[in-house]
């Protein structure tokens, strides 16, 4: 932000000579190239302290954090072997589509994009999830280049005031975007999404929205979200603001289109996207993941996000006091910022996504405000000083940064919560031990859902139970995810009444006995993996001798109960038993 901070003062009166016009021109294009890399730098370096947390810079954390990062790791180091899956062999009774066993890959254009990051950290460290948590400065860093880019769209004066703002945003929007996940390049191509439209780039804007698809599949709902929003306030803006909104609306549609159609899982697109966006995120009727349930305490989440509402709010009471009709842009983004607030109430993973968007409306909305006191300021300092100066604005801008990074409470907790939550060299010896011990292809019976991800990481040599989201076993087997639910929970033996599944049987229910035995007569489980907090039923499983052994770490079950993870083989039925 160094040259294009001059330009927000008035230009010098310089005749049009040959000489001029390219000599400014060219300082102009330097004065961006800088801005772009200084704005990049800062969100790597942003992204990087939070896995740095307290330690040595040069050393991040080991691991990353979240579940799924795991899955997306060993995905991206699979794919240039396995290139685009069709079935997922890795989880026996996981439905992604309602018949057959089709997998829907909704990320694969995501794992893609990991692909280089990885094998690179690979080739480099042995290890693959350096890679991810480059892939993710990456990202991020471009993510807030695009921001900045927003700002000059608005032809936002004093763009540096902004890079403090952008530090307070809610703590859980920098812990989600630390995930090595598709959070931050899905929110990446809405910015640019976003950047192209409000230049009327429209053929870009359509390639942009095609390979939003591809990268991401929620791109499907996000992408004509943006283009509804966007065109319905060119209709409703000032006249001046009327520009052939039909024209966006049908560039648009002919990319989504093409995303779509080009789309090598479109198949099971609109299946896979009922199942996790209805099933999973808006109206599941099961237990899901914490991420798709609403916060509890509203109160704590308006202290978490005061600063970014307060900034919201100060913009909007601004705005009224000088009266300016907005224009489409600003309401474009105002409706944004209303839209996925109200889902960041619902699901509270939406906060990946509307603290930004509630920044960049307030800055669209302040605008015309800044720029009216930075005249102002300008005429009333220009015989005595320039203020607040092309090198120092920036330059103090930088420093309070790097001064909320370093002391914030808020950024002490957010390098806490990015810590990586599993013990990764018990996990590895525990798969190890279970990779030299088993069949290629051996079922495990794992004792959570949302463990699957690191164990596939480390052992891809076995096959698991379920995984990714309870919804793609429920939708289809809801006995079967019943058993598993109250097995894993030591709740057994137990009779329960499920309801039954298919258009014929709604209403009705069926009756269940559920019993250990079950891991091997229902699911044909060879081994059992449990960790500190299943301990019941691990009791059980040592106790059922003649149905289970104890193999890791030994066989005395007095001597390992406390170890974190135990694996148990299952013994074959003996003759004559059911």
């Amino acid at each position: 932000m160094t040259h294009e901070v001059l330009s927000d003062q008035s230009p010098p009166n310089v005749s049009a000579t040959k000489n001029s016009a390219p000599a400014h021109s060219i300082l102009s294009r330097r004065g961006n190239l800088l801005e772009l890399l200084i704005v990049f730098i800062l969100g790597v370096v942003l992204m990087h302290s939070i896995y740095a947390g307290s330690g040595n810079w040069l050393q991040p954390i080991s691991g990353v954090p979240g579940n799924d990062s795991f899955y997306h790791l060993k995905m991206a180091s699979l794919m240039p072997q396995v290139g685009l899956l069709h079935e997922f062999p890795w989880l026996k009774f996981c439905y992604f589509t309602d018949e057959g066993h089709s997998f829907v890959a909704h990320h694969y254009g995501f794992h893609l994009l990991l692909v280089p990051f990885v094998h690179l950290s690979h080739w480099l460290t042995g290890d693959y999830l350096p890679g991810g948590r480059w892939a993710v400065c990456t990202f991020f860093g471009l993510t807030l280049v695009l921001f900045d880019r927003l700002l000059v769209t608005a032809n936002m004066r004093w763009r540096w005031l902004w890079l403090p703002l952008f530090v307070l945003l809610p703590f859980q929007f920098f812990t989600r975007h630390a995930f090595v996940r598709a959070i931050t390049p899905s929110l990446l191509f809405l910015l640019l999404i976003l950047f192209l439209m409000f230049r009327r780039r429209f053929l870009p804007t359509a390639l942009a929205i095609a390979a939003y698809v591809h990268l991401y599949m929620g791109g499907v709902i996000f992408g004509p979200l943006l283009v509804g929003i966007y065109s319905l306030s060119m209709v409703i803006a000032r006249p001046s603001d009327r520009r052939a909104p039909w024209r966006l609306a049908l560039w648009a549609t002919a990319g989504w289109l093409l995303g779509i159609i080009t789309h090598p899982y479109r198949d099971g697109m609109w299946e896979f996207l009922n199942l996790q966006v209805f099933g999973t995120g808006l109206s599941p009727d099961i237990p899901v993941g914490t991420e798709w349930k609403p916060y509890s305490d509203l109160w704590w989440f308006a202290q978490m996000s005061g600063v970014t509402l307060g900034v919201w709010a100060a913009a909007v009471l601004a705005r009224l006091r000088i009266g300016k009709p907005a224009s489409a842009e600003e309401l474009a983004l105002l409706l944004i910022n209303v839209v996925f607030f109200i889902l960041t109430l619902k699901s509270r993973r939406f906060i990946e996504y509307w603290p930004l968007f509630c920044l960049l409306s307030a800055a669209y909305l302040a605008a015309p405000v800044i720029s009216e006191i930075s005249r102002k300021t300008h005429l009333r300092a220009e015989r005595k000083w320039r203020f607040p100066g092309p090198i120092m604005g920036p330059s103090c801008a930088l420093v309070v940064v790097i001064l909320i990074v370093t002391f914030s409470p808020a950024w002490r907790e957010i390098r806490r919560a990015s810590h990586c939550e599993y013990d990764l060299t018990a996990i590895r010896s525990a798969m190890d031990f279970l990779h030299n011990e088993s069949r290629p292809g051996d079922l495990v019976f794992t004792d959570d859902w949302d463990i699957f991800p690191v164990y596939f990481y480390y052992n891809s040599h076995n096959h698991y139970i379920v995984g990714m989201d309870p919804k793609f076993t429920h939708a289809r087997r809801p006995d079967l995810w019943e058993r598993y639910v109250k097995i894993t929970r030591g709740q057994i033996p137990l009779d329960v009444q499920v309801a039954a599944r298919g258009e014929a049987d709604s209403g009705k229910t069926q009756k269940l006995h559920i019993s250990l035995e079950d891991i091997r007569d229902h699911f044909g489980a060879n081994y059992v993996v449990t960790d500190r907090d299943h301990k019941s039923l691990a009791g059980k499983l040592a106790a059922a001798t003649d149905f289970a052994e104890l193999m890791y770490p030994t066989s005395s079950y007095a001597e390992s109960r406390d170890a974190p993870y135990l694996v148990f083989r299952i013994l074959e039925a003996r003759n004559g038993e059911p």
